[in-house]
């Protein structure tokens, strides 16, 4: 199977089709996208831009070690949590979290990265039922300060 994302309105991620191997091939055996969004026109009409993405990929890596292909498979799309293509750097992603300003999109792994890195919890703190979060104002009063250990 090849997927395609169509795109919508800022390059957001509307859905994501599939296109049979068999659609996208010459009758050589060479796969061509151009077959395949042929394919995607003939059902759907000319609606959008379409780019491929693979079922495979997460993070920036090909679960079965192949090679990845634009860091992430957009799939799991909610109106809340949109996926989006990116078009500078050719790879999909999420939003930017609310309230992490300071966070930067990582351009191989598709991923927002904080500007520190999450501390690790303790058997302890596991236990008790604890996690971090991030506190936006605090990084931004003090740029080593941003995890902040919360209970449930």
């Amino acid at each position: 199977m090849a997927y395609f994302a169509r795109l919508g309105i800022d390059n957001v991620v509307l859905r994501v089709d599939s296109v049979d191997n068999r659609d996208t091939m010459t009758p050589g055996g060479i796969e061509k996208d151009e077959l395949a969004l042929e394919c995607l026109r003939k059902v759907h009409g000319d609606l959008g831009t379409w780019v491929r993405c693979s079922y495979n990929t997460v993070g920036g890596v090909h679960r079965l070690g192949g090679t990845p292909l634009r860091a992430n498979f957009p799939g799991g799309n909610t109106l809340d949590d949109p996926f989006y293509y990116n078009s500078t750097h050719d790879i999909f992603h999420r939003a930017q979290p609310t309230g992490c300003a300071s966070w930067t999109l990582n351009t191989t792994t598709g991923e927002w990265d904080p500007p520190i890195t999450e501390p690790t919890l303790t058997r302890e703190e596991i236990v008790a039922n604890k996690y971090y979060a991030w506190d936006e104002s605090a990084y931004q009063a003090d740029n080593t300060t941003g995890w902040v250990l919360i209970s449930i």
